[in-house]
């Protein structure tokens, strides 16, 4: 409890209002530092076997939305980090998003995004590349973007640095790793690469 005293978990409703609590259904808290924040806006999604984990400084915002979010696992425990998901997102089953352990880092999901299965997205490589000439770090972490209305299929792997711009599909298995930054387009592969342009997506069945 003494955690959670040194972090805030806030409901925010239609108006903006705030609401401190301690308890949102079918999302676990662990607070590994303090002062951290986390904001999870109503009417509240289906929460369904989530976990959020904060380091020092950080700040996690979810917004609303009528959909179910399954086994979403926020490892944002790298100090200052700063993970956004965007209003009308849904899971299906099962997302890491990693900004652990490197400090300073964020991810942004934007609003009206559907997922798969299987996802993880990573804005650090969780260990260092070192250089033997000077000892510099050769692989920092670097802020993840993912854009308004995106679709990312099942098993889809999103890397540090990524960018994928609104009214994408990502394809299922797909590894993106730089840029997708043409809107509305398929991309797929490993690498993913540009399949298709000036498309739009749905969520109901063909």
């Amino acid at each position: 409890m003494f955690k959670f005293l040194q972090n805030k978990i806030y409901k925010i409703d239609k108006n903006g209002n705030k609401k401190r609590v301690f308890f949102i259904r079918g999302i676990h808290f662990s607070f590994k530092g303090k002062n951290s924040i986390v904001e999870i806006h109503e009417p509240i999604a289906k929460f369904d076997r989530c976990r959020i984990v904060c380091g020092d400084n950080c700040f996690v915002s979810i917004g609303s939305s009528p959909y179910r979010i399954k086994k979403l696992r926020v490892l944002a425990n790298g100090d200052n980090s700063s993970v956004k998901i965007g209003k009308n997102f849904s899971l299906k089953n099962s997302c890491e998003i990693i900004t652990r352990p490197e400090k300073n880092l964020s991810l942004k999901i934007g609003d009206d995004c559907q997922f798969g299965s299987k996802i993880i997205i990573r804005a650090t490589d969780g260990h260092k590349i070192i250089s033997l000439e000077d000892e510099t770090v050769l692989n920092k972490g670097k802020d993840v973007v993912i854009g308004n209305h995106c679709w990312v299929a099942s098993d889809v792997r999103i890397l540090k640095g990524s960018i994928i711009a609104p009214n994408s599909v990502i394809g299922m298995s797909s590894v993106v790793a730089g840029k997708c930054d043409t809107p509305n387009s398929v991309y797929a592969g490993n690498p993913a690469k540009l399949k298709k342009t000036n498309i739009t997506w749905d969520r109901e069945c063909p």
